[in-house]
Formats: C-alpha cells, sequence, structure tokens
C-alpha cells in the first residue's frame, strides 16, 4: 500500500510536468526593455526643448489657428528649410530667417549687426527668407522708428518654394532712434521681426 502512495504521488508529479509548457527562449532583438519606474518620464516630466524652433521644419508655432497649421504642414520641406521665426499667414507662408546687415551681397546681408552709425555706415539691410506655396504672394514691410510706423514697402514673393530677399533703409540725421522691421503678410500676420538701433 505504501509502495502505491509513492508510485501515485510520482505518476502525479510526472503528470504534473507534462501538463506544464516549457518557456520558450525569445530572441533578444523581441525582448522587451524596461527601465526602472523612476526613470521613465511620465506626460508631465516630458523633456521641453530650449528651442521650440529645433524640432523642426513644419513645427506648428504655438497660438495657429488649426486650418493654417493644416495648410502649412502641407507645404514641401525643402533642405534649407527651418520652422517659422514668427507666425504663419493664412496661405502657410512664413519667414523662417531674418538678419541684419551692413551691406548685401549675393548670399544675403553681410556685417550683421544690431547698432548702426550714421558715422560708420551707408545704410541698413534686413534680409529674410520666405518659404510658401509656388504661387505669386507680396508681403509688407513696415519700418517702425520708435514705436511709430514710419514706412511700409510692398515686396513681391515669386513662384518659388523659398525665396531669400532684402529691405533696405538708406541712413539719415533724422533716421537717429530705435527701428523695427516687420515683415507682414496679405493678411495682417506678422511672419518676423528685427529690432536695431541708429545713433550718430
Amino acid at each position: 500500500m505504501p509502495r502505491v502512495e509513492r508510485g501515485g504521488a510520482a505518476e502525479g508529479d510526472a503528470i504534473e510536468r507534462a501538463e506544464r509548457p516549457e518557456p520558450t527562449p525569445t530572441p533578444a532583438a523581441a525582448r522587451e526593455i524596461r527601465l526602472p519606474a523612476a526613470h521613465v518620464p511620465t506626460a508631465d516630466e516630458e523633456p521641453e526643448l530650449d528651442d521650440p524652433r529645433a524640432a523642426g521644419p513644419r513645427t506648428v508655432p504655438a497660438g495657429t489657428p488649426p486650418a493654417i497649421a493644416r495648410v502649412f504642414e502641407r507645404l514641401p520641406v525643402g533642405i534649407h528649410d527651418e520652422p517659422p521665426v514668427g507666425a504663419i499667414g493664412a496661405s502657410g507662408i512664413h519667414v523662417d530667417k531674418i538678419w541684419v546687415g551692413q551691406a548685401y551681397e549675393r548670399e544675403g546681408c553681410t556685417g550683421e549687426s544690431d547698432k548702426f552709425s550714421l558715422a560708420k555706415h551707408g545704410a541698413v539691410n534686413v534680409c529674410f527668407r520666405v518659404v510658401h506655396s509656388r504661387v505669386e504672394e507680396k508681403v509688407d514691410v513696415l519700418w517702425e522708428k520708435d514705436g511709430e510706423l514710419f514706412r511700409r514697402r510692398a515686396m513681391q514673393i515669386p513662384e518659388l518654394h523659398a525665396y531669400r530677399t532684402r529691405a533696405y533703409l538708406v541712413l539719415r540725421r533724422e533716421y537717429i532712434g530705435s527701428w523695427k522691421a516687420r515683415v507682414v503678410s496679405v493678411d495682417g500676420i506678422e511672419l518676423a521681426a528685427v529690432s536695431f538701433v541708429v545713433v550718430e
């Protein structure tokens, strides 16, 4: 009788072992690597970018209306495109670079500065690069002196994906003061702005 119990127990162990499936080895590539909970960022702890423009050329600026964002995101991306420096116009038009220089050459404004002297400089050049659909459009460059509109200049943007252009201001004594050049779309959206001062 004791033999039967031992035999029964041994048989039961064998049946139990036979019913248990053997673990299947998982290839290393298919294994999920899990970090300890302390290292997994939560939604509230997502790292913020120091420069929102570093995210990519079709990063939609905060506050852009959804309809304009959709138009903007459908624009083709060129290898030299950067994210907008300002807001986006209704057609998706935007400026991805703006700078001020003492002179203008084939590659754009040179002698970058934000301070110009009547004694040393003859003009202020504002260069900017416009990205848009391949349709002819217009932008306005608004020159503001000491917070007041001083001059408006309309500029044609040809049927190119990206177009670099410039506006300039020939310096005169009455131009001493603080200036801002604003690039504005036909629907009144400020695409870019840059500030500088003119001194004696």
